[in-house]
């Protein structure tokens, strides 16, 4: 783990104590729980399956009169395994054939202001947060070069620096509780994962040249689930 994690995860977490010091002082909290699932975007599309996982939230409401409160989130996010092949231009010998195989578990977290009405029985709202997410990412590259077989594994463990930005709505459903449909873009960077084009074969080489670089980890999280809470 990098000093530049270590001091994300340092901010996040004076900023969910300074979230829950507010609890005290608030009018109202509400704690969430969630389905979420969504799809991926940019780089990250051309590897990771299709996510699922949960998530619960804290949304602190200092004065139900003015618009802002408090949101944290946290969550669990499978992408499940998905295999796809390296182009076939990418091949310098003509027998050569290569599978990447990825799947990845990932934390999220995130904690920021959420803007909109706390009255009513539909209360939509606009958000942002930051945080992090972590990443146990599985990669296997295995098939056939230059006749021969082949396999390896490059898959990473770390943690990195995420952002998000959403909408969504919560419906009054009973007395303190209310369903809540909402949706964000959420990127994460520092991330290293193996893409399938920038894997190469030269004639006559038995392993192949690959670039595990570092890249952002870019989704749309959609989230549904209810709130109990005044």
């Amino acid at each position: 783990m990098g000093r530049m994690s270590v001091r994300w995860i340092s901010c996040a977490a004076m900023l969910s104590m300074m979230a829950w010091g507010g609890v005290a002082h608030a009018k109202a909290v509400e704690t969430g729980g969630y389905a979420i699932s969504g799809f991926t975007l940019g780089d990250w599309s051309k590897i990771a399956g299709f996510p699922l996982g949960f998530q619960t939230s804290n949304i602190i409401t200092p004065n139900p009169d003015k618009p802002l409160r408090i949101r944290s989130l946290v969550g669990l996010m499978y992408n499940f395994s998905r295999t796809v092949n390296v182009p076939q231009q990418n091949y310098g010998n003509a027998n050569d054939l290569l599978q990447l195989t990825t799947k990845n578990t990932s934390v999220l977290f995130g904690i920021g202001p959420e803007f909109g009405p706390s009255k009513g029985d539909s209360q939509p709202f606009v958000y942002g947060t930051v945080g992090f997410d972590t990443y146990w990412t599985s990669s296997n590259l295995a098939g056939t070069v230059n006749g021969k077989p082949y396999y390896s594994s490059n898959g990473d463990s770390r943690i990195g620096f995420a952002w998000a930005a959403g909408l969504g709505i919560r419906k009054v459903v009973g007395h303190g509780e209310k369903l809540e449909l909402s949706a964000e873009y959420r990127s994460g960077n520092g991330h290293r994962y193996l893409k399938p084009d920038q894997i190469t074969t030269t004639p006559g080489n038995d392993s192949p040249t690959m670039s595990r670089d570092s890249r952002s980890t870019d989704q749309i999280v959609i989230r549904l689930g209810s709130t109990l809470g005044q």
